[in-house]
């Protein structure tokens, strides 16, 4: 007998339609109205709500504002437009923008500060398929949507979305609004060549299905209700694994990921190290304190060079998990074990360690069904296995090319009959 599921569906996609305004340089004058030379001036004769297209070349222009809410791309499907200038983006609540198939070259994208922005309002600022040196939405109350982006340089932002992209360094920065338990920052499908820095108490994230180097994670969500994923995440050789100490809770699952070596486990900051001021480490506090310039941390002090950080790391120790701290701290189906302090019956933590299968990374994963591959067998461990699995972003499970995509599915993994089902998607709208 089969039994009815009622269905609710909330999709996000960024995508705004309105007029219409053209940008062809060829033109021997534009009319002001819809037609234009320049994407500047495009910009400035704009309101909120339509759409600049722009015919495919390269723009040597000033640096670009942008304080609309605007729809940016080629008139050319899968073109992209050069643009030789910074964009700025300055923001308000409630701004939706878009920019599609932007090559920023060596020039990158910034934002100004939001005057009376709340995280209920946010300005949402959506980039696909672009390029440049830096993305830096580190401002309050944005949200960004990355996706099929390439950054030579560094992202930073603080909510948001950040899939299907590649980045030299990766830095997620605080907000001020603290355990929030219904909102979640995603890390999928990305490359990040050298750091991932997370350090945000306002949302759980989930960091699934990246090809990483190193990860630093100092601060971040710490509700008893809400677990923070790192999953089937690809870690290259001699990865450096960073995991603060002494959080007021632990509520991190490390699963289904693969490395290529035994990593470096984050164990203490050098006693001798005339950086290190004894907190090192510790959630909240930032590694600068106990790392040197010459290691690349996010916000290190320039003028402070006290040599090498190499003994700060361990492949045979891991000062975390810190045993006395509240909270579960699971690291399963890895591969590898995690070679930390086992609590004792009086110490608070919760840890759980499985290995898993060695040897083989098929069905190595984590067999809960949460973290079934999208065929809906065991998880592979690594990047192909797991909802998030790289998969899902591969053109070839998009024959039609349809234009627009989901990225991010969330609805329950047991279904029961009579059950009101709600799913919230996230997606983009690619040129």
């Amino acid at each position: 007998m089969k039994y009815p599921i009622a269905i609710t569906l909330f999709l996000t996609c960024f995508n705004i339609f309105a007029i219409d305004r053209f940008v062809d340089p060829n033109l021997a004058n534009g009319n002001g109205t819809n037609l234009f030379t320049t994407i500047s001036s495009a910009v400035t004769a704009s309101v909120n709500g339509d759409r600049i297209l722009i015919l495919p070349g390269t723009y040597n222009e000033p640096a670009l504002t942008l304080n609309k809410s605007l729809t940016i791309l080629s008139q050319t499907a899968g073109s992209i437009i050069n643009f030789n200038g910074n964009i700025i983006i300055a923001g308000f609540p409630g701004m939706k923008l878009e920019i599609l198939g932007f090559n920023l070259g060596v020039y990158s994208v910034s934002s100004n500060v939001i005057i009376g922005g709340s995280a209920a309002n946010r300005a949402k600022v959506s980039i696909i398929d672009s390029r440049m040196t830096n993305l830096s939405i580190d401002q309050d109350f944005y949200e960004l949507n990355c996706a099929r982006g390439s950054m030579t340089g560094m992202t930073t932002f603080r909510f948001g979305n950040f899939v299907a992209s590649k980045t030299n360094d990766l830095t997620i920065n605080d907000e001020p609004n603290a355990n929030n338990l219904t909102d979640k920052i995603l890390i999928a499908a990305d490359t990040v060549t050298n750091i991932l820095y997370y350090s945000n108490d306002d949302y759980k994230f989930i960091i699934s299905n990246n090809l990483l180097k190193n990860i630093q994670i100092l601060k971040w969500n710490t509700l008893t209700s809400v677990s923070n994923i790192i999953s089937n995440n690809e870690f290259i050789t001699n990865s450096e694994l960073l995991v603060a100490k002494n959080p007021p809770n632990y509520n991190l699952i490390f699963t289904s990921n693969l490395f290529a070596s035994i990593p470096l486990f984050y164990l203490t900051a050098r006693l001798n190290n005339p950086c290190v001021d004894g907190s090192a480490g510790n959630w909240g506090q930032g590694i600068c304190w106990g790392m040197l310039m010459n290691c690349n941390v996010p916000g290190c002090i320039s003028s402070q060079t006290c040599g090498s950080c190499s003994n700060s790391y361990s492949t045979t120790n891991a000062g975390f998990p810190t045993a006395n701290s509240s909270g579960f701290f699971q690291w399963t189906y890895n591969g590898i074990d995690l070679p930390c302090t086992i609590p004792t019956g009086s110490q608070p933590l919760v840890l759980t360690k499985i290995i898993g299968p060695t040897g083989t990374n098929i069905d190595a994963g984590n067999p809960n069904h949460d973290y079934y591959d999208i065929d809906l067998s065991i998880n592979d461990r690594g990047r192909t296995g797991g909802p998030y699995s790289i998969l899902n972003y591969s053109p070839s499970i998009n024959p039609s090319n349809g234009k627009a995509f989901i990225f991010d599915i969330e609805m329950p993994t047991d279904l029961f009959p009579g059950q009101q089902v709600n799913i919230k998607a996230k997606g983009y709208h690619k040129n």
